[in-house]
């Protein structure tokens, strides 16, 4: 517990049993039934949504260790890598519900780089490109990238391209634009 060196009511509730010291180790599977596996939705509660390596989905309980006061050091969002612990004595989904596992491991992104360096035999390829995409449901909907452009803009666009184009098949040529000042009126804006 911190020294009283103020006094007063409460002091108490600054001892350093609060605190959580970080771990330097990392922590890696050990044995058949803890796998790695990648949150693809938050549930709500203590429950997630996890991918394994193998592309199974399972549905995950978050354990008390991870919320409250552990949540801070450990928080789990979509994209967050985890190691999993299987339950024994469940083998196989059942009536179309999906396998559940636990959190034994929340990993950071430092870890995550250690984590590759490290467990060399392991394809980390899915984890990967879901994080750069960003995957955050099965049902992700395609982004469509709006352009804003007028008439001027587009002939621009064009010529630009058309001397681009010329200077990678080494042909030169010079295209002069004429400036034209066109009075802007305030009170049509």
């Amino acid at each position: 517990m911190v020294k009283n060196t103020h006094g007063g009511n409460k002091s108490k509730g600054f001892a350093r049993k609060n605190l959580v010291k970080g771990s330097s180790s990392l922590r890696v599977s050990q044995n058949e039934f803890e796998i790695y596996a990648q949150v693809i939705k938050i549930c709500g509660g203590a429950i997630c949504q996890v991918v394994n390596l193998n592309g199974i989905n399972m549905t995950c309980h978050i354990r008390g260790k991870f919320r409250g006061r552990g949540k801070r050091d450990n928080l789990i969002a979509s994209g967050t890598w985890l190691l999993v612990g299987l339950r024994e004595w469940e083998k196989e989904a059942s009536n179309g519900k999906l396998l559940n596992c636990d959190v034994i491991e929340v990993y950071s992104e430092s870890d995550k780089d250690r984590l590759k360096n490290s467990e060399l035999s392991i394809d980390w390829g899915c984890f990967i490109t879901n994080d750069k995409n960003k995957i955050c449901s099965s049902s992700q909907e395609e982004e469509i990238d709006v352009v804003f452009m007028d008439e001027k803009m587009q002939d621009f666009r064009s010529i630009i391209e058309t001397q681009i184009a010329e200077s990678q098949t080494g042909k030169t040529t010079t295209i002069v634009m004429e400036e034209t000042e066109e009075e802007i009126n305030i009170d049509d804006i």
